[in-house]
């Protein structure tokens, strides 16, 4: 299925810096904090890097670094926390800086447990499928988990959905399937950008291909 790697990996302690300015926002308008449910989520006696906080989930499942100036949609059909299976949509808010930028960030992130190999790339291929141009996708090894992850850039021309190479045109869909060290425990990302109006718009390719690779960077699973 991997058909060839087609962006180079960001060394992780440039990470760190190279985003930290980029997503900083005033803590007082930061709906992460000011948004009641997302906030209980919020641990900010961990450190992370500026433009984000340390998140832990309601079945301690997993923790991540949440962004700053976003929030999770506290809705039954959006939000789901059990043992074996949690399911978040995370919303990022409409501000000055987001109009100014020309679109906005949605994440959707599903964790799940008692898993096994198969059933991983199972999932994996599915999201090559739903997601990625050519099956494209870049496999990391790190200490703390496996990661499965690509780009690419979708549109409609006409009536029909149409995907392109992240190498040709600036991508608008990142996704991530992480996976725990003894493959028991995985989380898949779906990182969707959403112009103004629904209208084409420049997305920042540098930018947001950071800010995708710190979020997956920085899930941990806590079993």
């Amino acid at each position: 299925m991997k058909k060839g790697i087609w962006i180079p990996i960001v060394v992780l302690i440039v990470l760190g810096g190279g985003v930290a300015m980029a997503f900083a926002l005033n803590g007082s308008d930061d709906i992460a904090l000011t948004d009641d449910f997302t906030s209980s989520f919020l641990d900010l006696e961990v450190e992370t890097d500026d433009g984000f906080h340390y998140f832990q989930s309601e079945k301690n499942n997993f923790s991540m670094w949440f962004p700053a100036g976003y929030y999770i949609e506290d809705d039954p059909v959006r939000y789901e926390s059990k043992d074996h299976f949690e399911f978040l949509n995370i919303y990022e808010e409409e501000t000055t800086t987001s109009k100014d930028r020309g679109y906005t960030g949605y994440i959707q992130l599903k964790y799940r447990d008692n898993m096994t190999e198969r059933r991983a790339h199972l999932q994996l291929n599915r999201l090559l499928d739903d997601l990625s141009y050519d099956n494209q996708y870049e496999e990391l090894q790190t200490e703390n988990a496996m990661i499965y992850y690509g780009s690419s850039y979708y549109t409609l021309e006409g009536k029909r959905g149409v995907t392109y190479d992240p190498a040709t045109h600036s991508a608008n869909q990142y996704f991530a399937l992480v996976q725990s060290p003894d493959a028991k425990e995985f989380i898949t990302v779906d990182y969707r950008i959403l112009c103004d109006n629904y209208e084409s718009c420049e997305v920042k390719n540098e930018r947001e291909s950071r800010f995708f690779e710190t979020l997956i960077h920085n899930i941990r699973f806590q079993k």
